[in-house]
């Protein structure tokens, strides 16, 4: 669903991926960004979740991360690499056996 499309709506939980720089707000070298927009817009899909919201961000987080109050924000970072010793990738055809 889109940030759009969510108005009125509400939901127990919200998930936004891809809440980084370049992408909320949106940027690109073609058009230039209406911060003032976009930041509506993520109010809008933050707002929906009536006891839950989860943010996804990688790389540099957007701008309106930043603006979030601290005492409601859980950050967690998510370790680099993978930890090769206690997985093995499985094999799709290795049930059809």
């Amino acid at each position: 669903m889109t940030l759009h499309g969510s108005k009125g709506l509400e939901f127990p939980a919200v998930f936004i991926f891809g809440a980084r720089k370049g992408l909320i707000p949106f940027e690109t070298g073609d058009h230039a960004s209406n911060v003032e927009e976009e930041r509506r817009l993520f109010y809008v899909g933050a707002t929906r979740a009536r006891e839950t919201l989860i943010l996804t961000a990688s790389r540099e987080e957007s701008a309106f991360l930043k603006d979030l109050p601290d005492g409601l924000v859980q950050r967690e970072q998510v370790r680099p690499g993978k930890n090769e010793e206690n997985g093995k990738q499985m094999n799709l055809f290795e049930f059809m056996k």
